[in-house]
Formats: C-alpha cells, sequence, structure tokens
C-alpha cells in the first residue's frame, strides 16, 4: 500500500477516528460536513484482524482520512504508550491506502467521562461507550483545529 502519515493539507472529510489503547481500540466518525463526531464502536486490539475491521468502517462511512489519537503526558512528552500508538498506527497503515494523521489526545478520556455521566450512564454502561466517546472527543478537537477542512466543503 502506498499509505502515508501526512499533513492536514492532504486530509478531507469525512474522518475516521481511533483511540488506540492496550486493550480496546474506540472508534468515532465525522460527518461529511464536519458538524458533528459520535462513536461508532469499539474494536478489540488482540483481534489481529483489527485493521481489516478499520478498512470496512473505511468504507460503510465513506472516510477519506485517519485520525489516530496520540496520548501525550501533560508536558506535551511523549511516552511508552504514545509509541505504542505509533506502532499500531504503522500495522494499520499496511492495510489501509488513506492519510493518517494524529491528534493530542490529552483529556479525552476525561472529557468522555464527563459526557457519558452527564447522559445519566452509571460506571459500567459508561465503560462499553467510553473509548468511542473519547474518540469523537479528540476528533472534533481535530476539526476545530483546522476550519480549512470546512471551509473545503463550503468552497
Amino acid at each position: 500500500m502506498n499509505n502515508k502519515f501526512c499533513s492536514i493539507s492532504e486530509v478531507s472529510l469525512p474522518l475516521l477516528a481511533l483511540d488506540i489503547g492496550g486493550t480496546r481500540i474506540g472508534v468515532a466518525v465525522s460527518d461529511r460536513l464536519g458538524y458533528s463526531c459520535h462513536g461508532v464502536t469499539c474494536l478489540f486490539r488482540k483481534d489481529q484482524g483489527w485493521p481489516r475491521q478499520v478498512a470496512k468502517l473505511l468504507i460503510e462511512y465513506g472516510i477519506k482520512a485517519i485520525v489516530v489519537g496520540l496520548p501525550k503526558n501533560m508536558d506535551g512528552t511523549e511516552g511508552v504508550q504514545a509509541e505504542d500508538c505509533r506502532k499500531a498506527a504503522r500495522q494499520l497503515a499496511e492495510t489501509i491506502d488513506l492519510p493518517i494523521v494524529f491528534q493530542d489526545e490529552r483529556l479525552s478520556t476525561w472529557t468522555a467521562k464527563e459526557r457519558l455521566f452527564a447522559q445519566g450512564l452509571n460506571e459500567k454502561k459508561m465503560r462499553a461507550k467510553l473509548d468511542q466517546t473519547a474518540a469523537a472527543v479528540f476528533l472534533e478537537d481535530f476539526i476545530a483545529a483546522h476550519p480549512e477542512l470546512t471551509e473545503k466543503k463550503h468552497a
């Protein structure tokens, strides 16, 4: 595949976001105009077929690029989790042929928990949606940080 980790100029909507953890991968998508993002599923990292499952979702939602959450430390540095995330993104790049960009995902899980508790979910129900909601949070942040994405659609 001719996949590449790219700059924002190579990215267009709609987008798929991956919150890659050691156990689960939360998946979220944006709409075609970048107005909304929502969680769609959670994949399991130990399932060796997870990149193929992502490839199916790309087709299902007509995705043009992938945003991978990068778990940075609070001081902005990258640690072991960030390196593991980059490794998983390289693994995905062997299966798909779309642009991949990284987005700082600091505090996305905390924000996701707040949203889910506000919806009245208890701890058990919240756990089932946490990773995909966190992916939606940092996907929203990514789109907000790059208004040129939505301007491309309105031009």
